[in-house]
């Protein structure tokens, strides 16, 4: 064979292995770590090299659906993607595909889904006829939610409240109902309840005299009422006594 000859065929022979005959270094992608999995879907066992120019075969072979992670990736002269899955383990891409990750399941905090449903639960109750129990039932919750609350004269809330601030908040925001925004209003909303007949959940509590009382507090079931205390107590739930029994009480839901 001719000396021409001889060095086109081997020029030939090294480019077919990937190996550059120039002598020009193949591009190598940035090394990475491990950021993705791959799985083999070749049905054939797929050879492990040392290097992905021209390393030697490893005594190792991958079975179809083995997946392994990736470390680096390499682009030889003929424009094959490896990948490196060892420390001097590389596989051609072309035989395997990529993991996908699972997505990840957002979990709900508790207080999200409190959040979530109150606000189901009021936005139900606004379109629930007067007298209904949806009604009274999202007044009840909304007024303990604000149990712990700071007490401030003239504040509307929703931070802080004065006990007329704290009935105007809760009724327009659970119910949609605009009770006026002082007790001398609210005396006069709904109908009148005798304090002796027993009261309802949602009713209006009162203390003091009949057109200006100086406390107003919301019932809320089994002889308990929320209301905005004074500067030190500020919002809480208390139980109804016969030394502090409400003067007057009026329904409005």
């Amino acid at each position: 064979m001719k000396k021409s000859n001889m060095i086109k065929f081997s020029a030939a022979a090294l480019t077919f292995l990937g190996i550059s005959a120039t002598g020009v270094k193949p591009v190598k992608q940035p090394a990475q770590a491990a950021s993705k999995r791959i799985k083999v879907i070749s049905k054939q066992s797929v050879t492990v090299w040392t290097n992905y120019q021209k390393g030697r075969h490893v005594a190792t072979h991958l079975k179809k659906g083995s997946s392994h992670f990736v470390y680096q990736t390499a682009t030889d002269s003929m424009g094959n993607l490896w990948y490196r899955i060892g420390k001097k383990e590389w596989v051609m891409a072309k035989y395997f595909n990529q993991v996908k990750s699972a997505k990840k399941t957002k979990v709900k905090s508790k207080k999200t889904v409190k959040k979530a449903r109150s606000a189901a639960s009021l936005a139900a109750s606004w379109s629930a006829p007067m007298g209904s129990k949806a009604r009274a039932k999202a007044v009840v919750s909304l007024a303990k939610q604000q149990v712990g609350k700071a007490y401030v004269k003239g504040s509307k809330g929703p931070n802080a409240f004065d006990n007329a601030s704290l009935v105007a908040y809760v009724y327009k925001q659970a119910a949609g109902v605009n009770t006026g925004s002082s007790t001398k209003s609210q005396v006069k909303k709904g109908i009148a309840v005798d304090p002796s007949s027993g009261f309802v959940e949602g009713d209006l509590l009162f203390w003091g005299s009949k057109n200006k009382p100086y406390n107003v507090a919301i019932y809320v079931g089994d002889g308990k009422y929320v209301t905005a205390a004074g500067d030190q107590q500020g919002v809480v739930q208390a139980c109804l006594s016969t030394y502090f029994w409400p003067s007057r009480a009026r329904r409005v839901l």
